[in-house]
Formats: structure tokens, sequence, C-alpha cells
């Protein structure tokens, strides 16, 4: 846990080794150096609190205001008694910021201990109060789930997260009590690293009753401890069941009763258009609805997760619905649920069976098939006098799900023969007006036949008419 600075002042008589009055004389920003640069000093953290004897590390900016380089030290200060315990050089130039770290070995004590510590540069200072544990530090407890509501006789599960404070790792011994007349029926001695916590889990199995119950269960720990209600189904009430239905690629219905703190998420698969080519993308849990937070708990009903505008989660006469964004600009399916017990490890636990197909029409439709090249003659300048340019125009489409490039060719006669052609290259959707001709034979007779274009893939047809030079 970083801490910043409380308090602002400049501190007279620094001398490395020495002692430094408390007294405050002023601020830092009406000293000025003397080096003609106006010096201002920011502590921007500490790691503490810190275990005895562990290293406190401080980090401090210097702020350099004036028209000149300074060349100085930054000086550590700490206690009720002020020692300076760290010197280290800096040098800032006109108008720059430095960072500077300075640190020092706590002593070992024998209760916890609170004080100031400074950063001094010339005339300038800054202070903040720092913690250091005799002992190991406290370990705070938060439930982050249980598997409520669970039927009688089988094994309740309670997860936990433990963290410590600060830059500090410890040991913790943590019991499960359940019930309104408190009872331990689980215990674990774990280790917390300093950063990021523990997750333990504590179980016991429920005893069997008739009818439905709900108790409190706690997580204890040597400093704090966390409290939920669970719900326990009894023999002579309805088994807890939770039914998934995919309805379709971009809905689910996920039917049951769910506990305070139970999350259901879902997680999608998608497309975005990458230069015309499907680019393919993902989310795991993303869109998620938690009982307790979203809707009440308990909850028992159908909770609708779907793909629309935007994300939202809103309660509904029959249950709850969560709102998806459509992520991919070529579409979007609806992949999985994850239920209550897969959520802290992020695991599917129902997967769509329509998903691959779903995910291949997108590909195949919206730019991840191969291209086409659709050719239709929008016009011609027949009929023309031999000898003339008998001109054709068309128009190219793509109409396949990829991009396409290829050759366009005009093809005359009844015995035919390409006169003309062009190369045209097509995104997936996109189109392009071409013209091809060619000079016509001075026949001495009027004539009429076919003339095509044609691509790799399509070709169109259409009639004209020459009049023969006798004619």
């Amino acid at each position: 846990m970083w801490q910043t600075s409380t308090r602002r002042g400049v501190l007279e008589g620094v001398a490395v080794g020495g002692l430094v009055p408390v007294a405050a004389t002023g601020t830092a920003a009406a000293r000025t150096a003397s080096q003609d640069g106006s010096i201002d000093v920011t502590i921007q953290g500490t790691n503490s609190p810190v275990e005895t004897g562990a290293v406190l590390e401080v980090t401090a900016t210097v702020e350099n205001g004036g028209s000149g380089s300074v060349s100085t030290d930054a000086v550590l200060v700490v206690g009720h008694d002020p020692t300076v315990v760290d010197t280290q050089p800096i040098q800032v130039g006109a108008g720059a910021t430095e960072t500077v770290e300075l640190t020092f070995e706590t002593a070992i004590v024998n209760n916890d201990q609170e004080f100031p510590v400074w950063v001094v540069v010339d005339d300038a200072t800054d202070q903040t109060n720092v913690l250091v544990y005799a002992d190991a530090p406290p370990v705070t407890i938060d439930i982050v789930r249980t598997n409520d509501p669970l039927a009688t006789g089988e094994v309740l599960e309670v997860v936990a997260q433990l963290e410590t404070e600060g830059d500090v790792s410890a040991t913790e011994t943590v019991e499960l009590v359940v019930g309104h007349n408190p009872t331990t029926v689980d215990s674990a001695t774990v280790s917390v690293p300093s950063t990021g916590g523990r997750w333990v889990t504590l179980e016991f199995e429920t005893a069997l009753v008739d009818n439905t119950q709900e108790f409190p269960v706690r997580v204890v720990g040597s400093s704090d401890s966390a409290e939920r209600t669970v719900r326990v189904i009894g023999r002579n009430d309805d088994p807890v069941e939770t039914d998934v239905t995919f309805t379709s690629c971009t809905r689910a219905e996920v039917s049951g009763t769910f506990g305070d703190g139970d999350s259901v998420a879902a997680s999608t698969g998608f497309y975005d258009d990458a230069g015309g080519e499907p680019l393919y993308g993902n989310t795991i849990i993303e869109d998620w609805i938690e009982i307790g937070s979203h809707v009440d708990a308990p909850f028992s009903g159908t909770i609708v997760f779907e793909i629309g505008d935007e994300r939202d989660v809103s309660a509904t006469p029959d249950g709850a619905r969560v709102e998806i964004p459509d992520y991919g600009e070529l579409g979007t399916v609806l992949t999985g649920i994850t239920l209550p017990p897969d959520y802290p490890t992020a695991t599917i636990s129902r997967s769509n069976p329509q998903a691959q197909s779903c995910l291949e029409e997108i590909e195949s439709g919206a730019g991840g098939g191969e291209g086409t090249l659709s050719v239709s003659i929008t016009g011609t300048n027949t009929p023309v006098n031999a000898g003339d340019y008998l001109e054709v125009t068309a128009v190219v489409e793509n109409t396949g799900g990829g991009s396409a490039s290829g050759t366009v060719a005009l093809v005359v006669g009844h015995d035919p023969q390409q006169v003309d052609s062009t190369t045209v290259s097509l995104e997936s959707g996109a189109s392009e007006t071409v013209s091809l001709g060619y000079t016509t034979y001075p026949a001495a007779q009027t004539t009429e036949f076919p003339v095509r274009i044609e691509s790799a893939d399509d070709s169109a047809v259409r009639s004209v008419t020459v009049y023969g030079t006798e004619s």
C-alpha cells in the first residue's frame, strides 16, 4: 500500500549523519536553492507498512523551477528523533523533474511503530508517516463465493481471499465457523504473499435435513473475519437444478437458484473486418451478473444472456437480463456460459453446441470465404457501322466472402474470340464499372452476333448489330 505525503515544509540544519530539527519554517515552493534553482520535493509513495527489519523504500520527485541546473543531494530523514539514514546525489536541469529512490533497513522492534519520514533536498522537504509491524502484518479476509444453494447432505464450499497490507508476506490460519450455534468445521494454514493475496477453500458436509435452512458461515483469522448467509435445500423441497439452454447463436437462458455473491457469466467469439479479411477475437466471462449486487439474493428464476447494443444488466419479471455488446463488426456469437463453481477459474461450464457453425457462417458470409467476381452488362453503343468502335459497359461485383482479383474479358462472335480485357481487384461487397471494346471488321453485310463479358466466375451476354458497308 503506497502512502502519499501528509505535510509539506522546510527543515533547517540538515547534515548527513546528524539530526534534523522537526520544526518547519516555510513552504518548499517559497525557498530558492543556492544553485539558482527553486527546488520542490514531493514524496510519491512508500512501501509502508513493512515488517520489522525489512527495508523501507521511499520514492520522491525533485522539481527544479529555476533557470539553472542543480547538482545536490536528496536526504532521507526518519524518526521522532530525526536521523539521516540515506543520501543520494541528484542532478536536475532547469525546469526539469527527476525521481529519486531512498531506502533504509528498519530496526527490530517489539511493538508496531508509526513514525515520520522526510525527504530533504537543499531547503525543500516533504514528509509522510510510515508503519513498521513488530509481528506478522494483519491479514484481511473476504469471502469470494460459496457453492450454495446446495442440496442437503452435499459438501458446502466457501472460498475466501486473504491479503496482507503493504509489501509484507504472512502465514495465516483461518477457520470455517458455521451455524447459529457457531461450530468450527474446517481450518487451513496458508502462506499469504506480499502481492496478489491468496485464495483458500474451506468446506464441510452439510447435515441431512427435511426442510430448507439458511444459516451464517464465517471465515475467521487472527485479525479479521468475513461472514455470509448460505442456503441448504431440504429433502422435502425441490432439488437445486441449473438449466442452460442456448436458443440461438446470440441468446442463452440460465434457470436455477443462486446465492449471494454467485456470478454467472457469458463468453463470446466474434469476427472483425481487417482490410477485407475476417479477424477472429473472443471474450472470456467479460459479461456477467452477480447475485446480491445486480439482483437481490437469493435468486430463483431465469437469467437471459443476449447479444445487443451495449453492456447492461437489468431485472425482469421472470428473473434478469444481461445484454452483451456486439463485439464484432461482422458478427458475434455467444459461445458459452460460466456457472458459479467455475467462475473463479474463468472456465466455461456449458458450451453453445451451435457456436462453431455460427462462427463459420459469419466467416464464410462476411469476409472469410473466397472472392467471386460477378458480372452484368449495363449497356452497349450498338448498333454501329462496320469499321466503327463497339463499346460494352459492365459492372463487376465481388459477391464472395473474401477479396478477389482477376481478368474480365470481352468475347465476341458466334465463333467466340477475345478482343479486349482488363484486370480488377475488389474487396468483398465492392463493385466497379468497366468499359471494353474493339474496332469492328469492315464487313459488307449487316450482322448480328453475341458479345460476352466474362470473368473466371461468371459471364453475361448481349446481342449487338453492326451495319455492313453495303447496307
